[in-house]
């Protein structure tokens, strides 16, 4: 089982590659909106892309460092607050529909229950409000990699329209990203990992510079010409009331 230690030297790692991180925000940042929880936030990296626009932000995580981290990051904030909150197991009432956006990203293959843990953030959603879900696509690719990093699964395509579908939430765009990043990935993944070995611990300042200059290259073409499959999933989905 991996510490928090080894979860939060991965979660650095991803720094390095910074234009990965703002592509990943463009794909979603259309629906993101004023009061804004957001399910795993980590050590803020993703809170950045949008925290100065938001009047308020509850940022959570299961692991008090990365919470303490993110508290002291964003103090400057006044609308900012991190807490140690599991969406699966912890009482979220004293946030029922209190937030137009909840984030989820990279987080709901983490969760031994997805379905639920949808249910649980769209409770927290006022009516009208948008859930950003995140995930890793194809089952199929699923390996040591993700293993290692405490991935459930992967996502083959229908399972995140059943569990929009079953917590009654209308699905508003749906989409992959990365189309490329599937060859390098299932290559990788053929092989036998070593149990601390991921996807974020290969990351270091020098193979960044090839993340980097591939995703300025693949954002705009994808932008222009969506791919029907990709590495990663991505659904939008809005709280409404049912007809």
């Amino acid at each position: 089982m991996r510490t928090q230690n080894d979860i939060s030297e991965n979660l650095n790692h991803w720094d390095y590659i910074d234009r990965y991180s703002t592509w990943m925000f463009h794909v979603y940042q259309d629906y993101v909106g004023k009061k804004v929880f957001d399910v795993g936030a980590g050590m803020g990296r993703m809170v950045s892309y949008y925290v100065d626009d938001a009047e308020k932000v509850v940022a959570t995580d299961i692991f008090q460092h990365q919470v303490d981290f993110m508290n002291q990051r964003f103090s400057t904030h006044k609308g900012f607050s991190a807490k140690l909150i599991d969406v699966l197991e912890s009482d979220l009432s004293e946030y029922k529909e209190e937030f137009d956006t909840v984030i989820c990203i990279n987080v709901l293959e983490h969760l031994s229950d997805d379905y639920q843990a949808v249910k649980n953030m769209a409770s927290l959603l006022e009516w009208g409000g948008y859930c950003i879900l995140m995930v890793p696509a194809w089952q199929r690719l699923y390996c040591d990699l993700d293993i290692n990093v405490g991935h459930y699964r992967r996502y083959d395509p229908g399972r995140l329209e059943d569990i929009a579908k079953k917590n009654h939430l209308k699905i508003i765009k749906h989409h992959y990203y990365n189309m490329p990043g599937i060859i390098p990935y299932w290559i990788k993944g053929r092989k036998k990992a070593d149990k601390d070995e991921s996807f974020s611990s290969s990351l270091n300042e020098s193979n960044s510079k090839i993340y980097n200059l591939a995703s300025s290259i693949l954002e705009p073409i994808e932008r222009r010409f969506p791919p029907k499959v990709g590495l990663t999933e991505v659904m939008i989905v809005r709280k409404v009331h049912e007809d």
